[in-house]
Formats: C-alpha cells, sequence, structure tokens
C-alpha cells in the first residue's frame, strides 16, 4: 500500500486535490492515483493536480493536473497552499508555474482571510455555430470554453458542442462548456479533460469564469463582475486599457485541509 500525503482545496466548491508525494511517480502511477482519488465518495474531488517543489534556491513551485491542463481555480488555490507551505503570513505575491500555461502565472494571496486570486492569460476570441445561434469561444492556454446562453446544461449537448468544437478548433488539453442563464445570471460549468476522457459538472470553473467575464465585458458590461455559480461565487476583473482588455484576474476565498490517503501501489 501507499499513503499519499494530499491537501484538499475547496475554492468555490471546485474540490481540487493536491498530492504532495507523487514526485516519484510515473505518469501510469499517477493517473491511476488519480483515478482512485477522484472515484472517492468522500472526498468529492472535481479534479487532481500533482505538487513539485522548486529544484533550485529561486526556482518556482509547480503544480501538474491530471490531464496535463490549465484550471484557474486550481491555480489560485495553489498559490495559497505554497504560501502556507513556505511560512509566509498577510498579503502576498508571487508567480507559480501550472500545467497547460505557457508563462508562470502570477497569484495574490491573503494568508489570513484565505482570499487568493490568480492572473489568466488573454483567450483567444472565436466563434460556433450551434442550433443555428452563434456561441463564443474564448481559447486559453491549456483550455477552451464555449459560452452557451440560456442552454438547458446536459450532457447531449455538450457533446454536441464538443463535436462541434474540434470540427472547427481541434482538441485543446481540456473543452468547457460554459452554460449561463441570463435570467437567474447564475453559470453551470462542465468540463471535459482529454487525457483522462472524463467529463465534470463542475461547482465552479476559474477560467470558464474568465471566459465568461471576457464576453461581457466585449457586450459593453463592467470590468468587474461576480459570477454565481452551483459552488459559490467567483470574482473577475477585466484589466482593460483604451477600451481593449489587458488582462484578468479571479478570485475568491479558498479553503485548505490537510489529509493522508492510502491506495494500492508501491
Amino acid at each position: 500500500m501507499q499513503i499519499l500525503n494530499i491537501v484538499k482545496a475547496d475554492p468555490a466548491g471546485n474540490i481540487t486535490i493536491f498530492v504532495l508525494n507523487g514526485q516519484g511517480m510515473d505518469a501510469a502511477e499517477r493517473l491511476k492515483a488519480a483515478k482512485t482519488l477522484l472515484a472517492e465518495k468522500e472526498l468529492r474531488a472535481e479534479q487532481l493536480g500533482f505538487v513539485s517543489a522548486p529544484g533550485a534556491e529561486n526556482g518556482l513551485w509547480r503544480l501538474t493536473m491530471t490531464g496535463g491542463e490549465f484550471c484557474g481555480n486550481a491555480a489560485r488555490a495553489f498559490g495559497l497552499l505554497v504560501a502556507r507551505m513556505k511560512g509566509l503570513h498577510g498579503r502576498q505575491a508571487f508567480t507559480v508555474e501550472v500545467s497547460g500555461a505557457a508563462r508562470p502565472v502570477p497569484v495574490e494571496v491573503d494568508c489570513d482571510s484565505g482570499e487568493a486570486s490568480a492572473a489568466m492569460p488573454l483567450p483567444v476570441p472565436g466563434g460556433l455555430v450551434f442550433d443555428g445561434k452563434t456561441l463564443p469561444v474564448y481559447r486559453f492556454d491549456g483550455i477552451s470554453h464555449v459560452i452557451a446562453k440560456d442552454a438547458r446544461p446536459d450532457k447531449t449537448r455538450f457533446f454536441k458542442i464538443k463535436a462541434l468544437f474540434q470540427a472547427r478548433f481541434g482538441k485543446p488539453d481540456a473543452l468547457g462548456v460554459m452554460f449561463y442563464d441570463t435570467v437567474k445570471e447564475i453559470m453551470r460549468p462542465a468540463v471535459y479533460v482529454y487525457a483522462s476522457k472524463s467529463l465534470v459538472f463542475e461547482s465552479s470553473c476559474g477560467s470558464g469564469t474568465a471566459a465568461l467575464a471576457c464576453y461581457i465585458f466585449e457586450k459593453g458590461g463592467g470590468v468587474s463582475l461576480s459570477v454565481k455559480q452551483p459552488g459559490g461565487i467567483i470574482t473577475a476583473r477585466v484589466m482593460a486599457e483604451g477600451g481593449l482588455p489587458q488582462g484578468i484576474w479571479i478570485g475568491g476565498k479558498v479553503l485548505l485541509s490537510e489529509l493522508s490517503y492510502e491506495i494500492e501501489g508501491k
């Protein structure tokens, strides 16, 4: 049996497991560990990543998600975890490495309140025709999102949109469809990770929140908004100059709890 040291993070209900002692695992062992932990009902996890400490004194902490995808919620929760592992206090700002991101990700955390934010790279916008309507598409490094306004969130509709997306744009590391109810003003995220062939209707989605913020900004909306999702609220700030977006930050509270878990293995 193998004991895994893990941290359970809760950023707006999007439960994320960080494995702290998985550095010696090969790809097959990591995938097996991920599937085992994600299947545990008591953890209620929606995604998982492996933590690597810096190899050099001034190196960056790295988070590698199971499918090599990028996740905004995981990135900001990871920032808070790194701050606590380094023994930091108060407000802190630094960068971390996250799978799927072409460059280090800036994070800002408040170690006392548990607030954590992450900077998102600007996405490449596009469109996709579905049921006679053009759905906004935002392609980030490591994940792409489709905004489906006032469409019922279900698997059938998701996979139809996924097939259309692949035919037009190819396969990203992960694909999200953000089902946004404009009347109730709530977003219901569905995310498919290609490496693990898994679809999860998530409690919240950080990069999906950034995609929706881009869409609302482009339609003349504000530069700051709070997006209600099944698991809670994620805030988004569009940094604009001359009427054009220059960057996006997502943020909100994160809860962390350390656990040990036993799985079959070496």
